[in-house]
C-alpha cells in the first residue's frame, strides 16, 4: 500500500505543476458542442472530424471493427455518421481523442503511459462487449467509461518525470497510480462536465468487492472488464466478485478472442 505522505507529496506536486485537470482535446470539445446544439447537422460533425485527420482515420478503423461494422465496409466520414448516428460518433470522438492525454517526454514515462493507455483500451473493449451481452445499458457509454476509468493516473505518471527516485522504483509508481487515480479521476471528469456515471465508475471500479442494490450499472461493467483483463476471478479475500454475479458474467471464461483483439487494436491506434 502506498505511503500516505508520499501520496500527498505527489498530489502537491501535481497541483504545483498545474496538471491536476488535463484539458479535453479540442476535437472532443467541438464534437460535444455540436451534439448539444439542436440546430447542428451531420455535416457540421463531419466538418469537425475532417479537420483532425488522425481522429478521422481512427474513426474509420473503429467503425469497421467488430464493435460497429455492418455488412459493408465504411470508407468515408459521411457514411460513418449516417450509419452510427451523431451521438455515437461524438462519443467515439471523445473516446479516441483521449489518447492525446497519454503523452510524456522521457522514454521510461512514455513506456509507462503507453502501457496505461493499452490497458485502458482493453478494459474499454471488454466493457463494450459485456454491456452488449449482459445488459441493456448503453454500449458507447460503457466504452468511454472503460477508457476513462484510469484517467486519474495520468497526472501521477506525468509528475513522476520530475522525480528520478520514483522512476527507479516502477512498483512504487504503480502503487501510487492505483491508489490516486480514483481520487484524481473523479475531479477530472467532473471538470469536463461529464455525466455523473463516469465519476461513479472511477470511484468504484478499483473495488472488486463493490456491491449495491438494484440493477447492474456501469461500475459493475467496468469492474468485470478490469477483472477479466487482469485474469482475476475472486476478491483478495477469496470472495465472489459481486459485480460479475449481478451481471451474470463468468470471469473464468475468457472473453478475449480474435474479434475483441481487433477491437482493442482499433481503439489503441
Amino acid at each position: 500500500m502506498a505511503n500516505p505522505a508520499l501520496e500527498q507529496a505527489i498530489i502537491n506536486k501535481i497541483r504545483d505543476k498545474g496538471i491536476a485537470l488535463p484539458v479535453l482535446p479540442d476535437v472532443a470539445l467541438r464534437a460535444r458542442r455540436i451534439i448539444d446544439d439542436p440546430n447542428s447537422s451531420a455535416g457540421d460533425l463531419v466538418d469537425v472530424i475532417s479537420q483532425d485527420p488522425a481522429i478521422a482515420a481512427r474513426l474509420i478503423q473503429v467503425a469497421n471493427s467488430p464493435m460497429y461494422r455492418g455488412g459493408q465496409h465504411i470508407d468515408n466520414l459521411t457514411q460513418i455518421v449516417s450509419r452510427l448516428g451523431m451521438r455515437t460518433v461524438s462519443q467515439l470522438i471523445v473516446s479516441l481523442s483521449t489518447q492525446q492525454l497519454f503523452h510524456a517526454e522521457t522514454p521510461t514515462i512514455k513506456r509507462i503511459m503507453r502501457d496505461h493507455w493499452a490497458f485502458a483500451t482493453q478494459v474499454a473493449a471488454l466493457s463494450n462487449q459485456i454491456v452488449k451481452r449482459h445488459t441493456r445499458l448503453d454500449a458507447d457509454q460503457a466504452l468511454l467509461a472503460g477508457l476513462l476509468h484510469s484517467v486519474g493516473g495520468i497526472p501521477v505518471i506525468v509528475v513522476a518525470e520530475d522525480i528520478p527516485k520514483l522512476l527507479e522504483a516502477p512498483a512504487v509508481l504503480s502503487e501510487l497510480v492505483e491508489s490516486l487515480q480514483s481520487r484524481l479521476g473523479g475531479n477530472i471528469v467532473k471538470a469536463w462536465d461529464f455525466p455523473d456515471l463516469f465519476a461513479e465508475v472511477i470511484e468504484h471500479c478499483g473495488d472488486l468487492g463493490y456491491q449495491h442494490d438494484g440493477d447492474p450499472n456501469y461500475s459493475d461493467v467496468v469492474i468485470c472488464a478490469i477483472a477479466q483483463a487482469k485474469g482475476i476471478y475472486r476478491t483478495a479475500d477469496d470472495r465472489p466478485i459481486m459485480a460479475a454475479e449481478k451481471l451474470g458474467v463468468d470471469l473464468e471464461s475468457s472473453m478475449i478472442d480474435d474479434e475483441l483483439d481487433e477491437a482493442i487494436r482499433a481503439l489503441g491506434g
